[in-house]
């Protein structure tokens, strides 16, 4: 073993519903005796709570969005601090440009759960389109319910966001026979595909997408930009009997705007795995909306995607002790 002093810390601040520490994969780092191995099996509920919990740390892991990893904390944890390893892809969470400003590191496991979010996306848009969980439960309670159901074959899907997860939707989605249409969010990306000869879809302006799209799917990051990226003008531009799906950021779209769209029925329905506020309290308004399906934030959490992401976040730890750095490296 080596010296106490060369000893690295490492905390995970956030482990709750415990996943990281009941791993197998996380037995790598348990075994390493370079590594002292600490895990906070609660969610945080305040930046003093974050910051007693990451003290003396050389590592931090971040496994949820609602863990939130702010300047004043930087700043206090900076002495110590070296790494801040994010599990998952989304990072708007934690403050990168004082990260780098104080020399702290960061990663993250980015497209590990590419597959797994773009099926959920087309689970919920299929269980809205069918009215699945409105059937169960009704048939449940004991009736045998009809109702008219939505085919989604010949039907038009606008795919807000070109990353990975969009792309793989638009490839799985025009499998069951829709048309894709595109908007994607970065010029640059939007300048890419046009070039981009092998690129079969069409790319399209936002208003052009909400009016022509009986489904609306968002994958896109989490931004100055795409804060309320929707909201009542963007739902008042949609078709009326349209669905819109949300497997990215809850606040991408606000969700008053949303509640009132579904309510008024401005939109037909929606369906969501990502809130402003997880978990929802028991009086959420959104649990009290007929027309809307909701899972808690699970899009990702496949067997195949939390191995693999897992595996990285591991991998990202060791390599960054190691100073090695990848394309995981922000």
């Amino acid at each position: 073993m080596l010296e106490n002093e060369q000893i690295k810390k490492i905390t995970v601040i956030d482990d709750y519903p415990t996943i990281l520490s009941d791993s197998y994969e996380f037995n790598t780092l348990r075994k390493n005796k370079n590594y002292n191995l600490v895990i906070n099996r609660t969610r945080p509920k305040s930046s003093n709570e974050i910051l007693e919990i990451c003290a003396d740390s050389d590592t931090i892991i971040v496994s949820h969005t609602s863990t939130n990893i702010d300047n004043p904390l930087l700043e206090s944890v900076s002495q110590d601090l070296k790494h801040i390893a994010i599990w998952g892809t989304a990072m708007d969470h934690v403050n990168i440009s004082s990260a780098k400003r104080l020399g702290i590191a960061v990663s993250n496991t980015k497209n590990s759960s590419t597959i797994s979010v773009a099926e959920h996306a087309l689970a919920l848009l299929l269980s809205t389109a069918k009215k699945i969980p409105q059937m169960d439960t009704r048939m449940r309670g004991g009736e045998w319910p009809s109702s008219q159901l939505i085919q989604l074959k010949g039907k038009t899907l606008g795919i807000i966001g070109a990353g990975p997860v969009g792309i793989r939707l638009a490839k799985i989605a025009s499998g069951i026979g829709m048309k894709i249409i595109i908007h994607p969010i970065n010029d640059q990306t939007r300048e890419k595909l046009i070039s981009d000869k092998s690129f079969k879809w069409k790319i399209v302006s936002i208003d052009e997408l909400l009016e022509e799209s009986d489904a609306v799917s968002l994958h896109a990051r989490y931004n100055s930009h795409t804060d309320k990226f929707l909201s009542a003008n963007e739902f008042s531009r949609m078709k009326p009997n349209s669905i819109l799906i949300n497997t990215a950021r809850s606040k991408i779209v606000d969700t008053s705007a949303l509640i009132e769209a579904l309510v008024n029925q401005t939109i037909g329905a929606a369906a969501l795995d990502v809130f402003d506020n997880e978990p929802l309290a028991k009086n959420d308004k959104l649990l009290q909306i007929d027309n809307l399906v909701l899972t808690p934030h699970v899009a990702s959490n496949t067997i195949e995607a939390t191995n693999e992401s897992i595996n990285i976040l591991v991998s990202n730890i060791i390599n960054f002790h190691q100073n090695k750095f990848d394309e995981y490296f922000i």
